[in-house]
């Protein structure tokens, strides 16, 4: 052998030794072995007992090394630190946590058990953590995802689950009643049928504003064929100046459609019309469509503001999804698309100028302690990507949202919700520091390193407010509006209106800023709740400088004096200021907020998050996915917002237990004033839970309906204290249920994966009955405790299936694409 070759053996075997002494040295294999499993623990009881585990277990042949690594998780709730003989458990800040081992390893075939409790219970499969990954503790550029994780789901006890599914039953079965077809979604404001039909095979030959042929070309694609400029015309568009901007009239006759507006959105919104007409007859045949029935209608939205507020930032969708939806806003004729792309936890656009915003903002690694990327978050774990919509991305969308008549408003979180931007500037900091240059490094400096206040936020922060005392402060902002400035002049789109965030900054913050008190002095404000008024009004007068209406959360229009949040009547320029008003929570003491802000002079949009935060649980099923700290909204329960009388059919906390009526009695109402400044309402989704694509569509539809016909559908004569009528309402919402299941569902399910609907289960002497939530959908069904499939049998609602004492039964239904509802299962004793 020769002296090299001994050399090389000599090195592999000193590998050999190295790696079985401890095998995960080698990054990329270190937990192929590792799984986790996180379940409740033996004494959990959601209530005085919180008791969780997550176990930790070596499946493999050899030692797994604990001593040089950490192990890293997300979950939604606090946990209570703890501090044991085998482990620590350390709270990080945000959502995410780190256990440290004290044992050196964990033996072939052998687990840790991690035993920990959260603040509060946990109410669904969102509230779990996720996100695992392993940390070097020595090389903290190392890192390893788990790719094993398994849940074990928290039941609920066999009478409370039957008692559950029972009701289910009787709820869906209240809404199995005749009902009056609605022909045109969203409902307009007037419709007359008509005899006869109009004959779409005559096709549509068109006489309308070269200009405006676009439109009638895209909406009505695939309704007939279409022709411009025929010598004869049975599809005319005319102008009437009378008309408000989005209204239109449309008659159609045996031999001609036509249609009345004022403006090319006022048709854009008539052809809607037209395809939802058209829409209505092919889910009654179920093939091509011939005809359109001769109908009169008169139509104008009831709302000037119909928004959507999509949350990108605590988890990314791409440009094609945020399409997608302004698809569907334009298809229901809502018009305001609320761009919701900086959180504590990202930055999503990119901004010429600023660079770190993206490299640093929009990038969450395990490796963020040295500064140059943000901390995991809500299960990102070892994603290590930059994600973020460039600017050629956000000037698409604009051009994409001005062809369909929406108006993109883009929110900068201010000065709250701001740690993106926030740790992206100090990283700037850093960055010209060490270059020694000293101007470049403070220019847009957002925090003060001096500043010892402590503070909590609700989402676990403690460095994530700007110091409104730092000149950088009002740089960046002007910075980044004119870089929006720039993109929407490129767009060729009006940039009218900003939301400059300004929702929950925490009791604590800049108590201890050396530069916020210089500032109180220099302005003589008294306390640090003076320093929000002087910060909003500042903010508010760079918008009016730029031409622009400053949009915000609701706390923009309000003030502390001591004892809480209230609204401010005093508050300069206040009609430039748009306040998204998100309270309404039912019996939390600010149900009325949206109206004592309207009456105080601000102009409002009503965000309910009693009915439209659609990242809400549907129930309280602990396999729905989403929050629950505003409610539980299924599609009745969405469905039931009344935007100016909001009190009429609010008699229970979502809870169930009865509201007092004194309580209600005490509630401020909407006045005239109030009522003129109520500009609309919104729906939005914040996207903790979102972890893809079909996750958001799952929260989102159905009850974006709701959203749609409460927004542009006239009053109803029930949304009043005084005229509320439950028949009539009930009435309405199984007209409204079998619109969206039998029309709009079936037209948008090649794009959207909405929720299926649940099914009810009951039974009475040993027969079982069922049903579902929303009609249409078919029912397959086991006895025998096997998951049901599309081979299962299919369950006959009229005749019930004959059950014995120990079946078990699950029913499911499934849709055409082979997609699953949530599974209802229940004992027979």
């Amino acid at each position: 052998m020769s002296k090299y070759s001994a050399m090389i053996h000599k090195f592999l075997f000193l590998l050999i030794i190295m790696f079985s002494i401890n095998p995960i040295f080698a990054q990329g294999t270190i937990v192929e072995d590792i799984s986790i499993k996180w379940k409740p623990s033996v004494t959990y009881n959601g209530k005085d007992d919180l008791s969780l585990q997550i176990v930790i277990k070596n499946d493999g042949k050899s030692n797994f090394s604990l001593k040089d690594w950490d192990l890293f998780f997300n979950t939604m709730y606090p946990i209570v630190e703890a501090n044991t003989e085998v482990y620590k458990l350390i709270d990080l800040s945000g959502n995410l946590f780190k256990i440290e081992f004290k044992p050196k390893f964990i033996t072939p075939q052998d687990s840790v058990v991690v035993e920990y409790k959260t603040q509060f219970a946990i109410v669904g499969i969102s509230t779990r953590p996720n996100g695992f990954y392993f940390l070097n503790k020595l090389d903290k550029t190392k890192f390893e995802g788990v790719g094993r994780v398994e849940y074990e789901d928290i039941e609920p006890i066999e009478i409370s689950n039957r008692l559950y599914l029972e009701q289910l039953y009787a709820k869906n079965q209240s809404f199995q009643k005749e009902y009056s077809p609605i022909k045109i979604f969203p409902t307009p404001k007037s419709l007359k049928e008509m005899k006869g039909n109009f004959d779409l095979d005559k096709g549509f030959l068109v006489e309308a504003p070269s200009d405006w042929q676009q439109p009638i070309n895209k909406v009505l694609e695939g309704v007939a064929q279409i022709q411009f400029n025929a010598k004869k015309n049975n599809f005319i568009v005319r102008l009437n100046s009378n008309l408000e901007a989005e209204a239109y009239r449309l008659s159609i006759k045996p031999n001609q459609i036509e249609i009345q507006v004022s403006e090319k959105v006022g048709l854009f919104y008539a052809l809607q019309s037209i395809r939802s007409l058209y829409d209505d007859g092919a889910s009654k045949y179920q093939k091509k469509v011939d005809y359109l029935p001769c109908i009169e209608v008169e139509d104008e939205p009831r709302y000037s503001y119909r928004g959507f507020m999509l949350d990108i930032a605590r988890n990314f969708r791409s440009k094609s999804v945020v399409m997608k939806y302004l698809d569907m806003m334009a298809r229901y004729k809502l018009n305001v698309f609320h761009l919701h792309f900086i959180e504590d936890e990202a930055w999503r656009i990119e901004i010429p100028g600023l660079p770190e915003l993206t490299e640093v903002g929009a990038w969450r690694s395990p490796a963020y302690l040295d500064g140059n990327s943000l901390m995991p978050a809500y299960g990102s774990g070892i994603n290590n990507e930059r994600k973020y919509l460039t600017r050629e991305d956000f000037i698409e969308i604009l051009k994409y949202a001005q062809e369909r008549n929406i108006t993109v408003i883009p929110e900068i979180e201010t000065p709250g919700h701001a740690r993106a931007s926030i740790k992206a500037m100090e990283a700037r900091y850093n960055k010209y520091m060490s270059q020694g240059n000293s101007a470049a490094a403070e220019e847009f400096l957002l925090h003060d390193f001096e500043d010892i206040s402590i503070y909590n936020t609700a989402q676990n922060f403690g460095d994530n407010v700007l110091n409104p005392a730092l000149p950088s402060v009002y740089r960046f902002l002007d910075k980044v509006l004119e870089e929006f400035r720039l993109m929407y002049q490129e767009a060729g789109v009006p940039f009218k209106t900003v939301s400059l965030g300004g929702d929950e900054v925490p009791p604590g913050v800049w108590e201890k800023s050396p530069k916020i008190k210089a500032l109180m002095r220099e302005q003589g404000l008294k306390s640090v709740y003076d320093v929000w008024t002087y910060y909003i009004d500042k903010i508010n007068q760079l918008c009016l400088a730029k031409g622009l209406q400053m949009a915000g959360w609701e706390e923009i229009g309000m003030v502390n004096k001591g004892k809480g949040m209230i609204e401010n009547p005093e508050m300069p320029n206040k009609q430039n200021m748009l306040l998204d008003v998100w309270n309404n929570i039912i019996g939390g003491g600010n149900d009325d907020l949206v109206y004592r802000l309207a009456n105080a002079g601000y102009p409002t949009v009503l965000i309910s998050s009693s009915n439209l935060y659609f990242d809400m649980m549907w129930d309280s099923t602990y396999r729905e996915p989403g929050f629950k700290w505003a409610t539980f909204a299924d599609l009745q329960h969405s469905y039931s917002l009344f935007p100016e009388d909001y009190f009429a059919n609010i008699h229970t906390y979502y809870s169930g237990k009865k509201l007092d009526k004194s309580y209600l009695d005490k509630l401020t109402r909407i006045n005239d004033k109030g009522r003129a400044n109520f500009k609309g309402i919104k729906g939005g989704l914040f996207a903790e839970t979102i972890l893809d694509d079909d996750a958001l569509d799952y929260m989102v539809f159905p009850r974006f309906f709701v959203l749609a016909e409460r927004a542009w559908s006239q009053r109803r004569s029930y949304e009043s204290e005084e005229t509320y009528d439950q028949t009539q309402f009930d009435m309405e919402y199984i007209a409204f249920l079998n619109r969206v299941v039998k029309v709009e569902l079936p037209s948008i399910s090649a794009r959207i994966k909405y929720r299926l609907p649940r099914v009810g289960l009951k039974v009475e002497n040993f027969v079982l009955r069922a049903n579902v939530e929303y009609p249409g959908f078919p029912i397959y069904y086991t006895v025998d405790g096997t998951f049901p499939s599309l081979s299962s049998p299919k369950f006959d609602i009229r005749k019930g299936v004959k059950v014995k004492s120990g079946d078990k039964v699950k029913a499911v239904t499934i849709d055409n694409d082979g997609r699953f509802g949530l599974l209802s299962q229940l004992s027979i004793d």
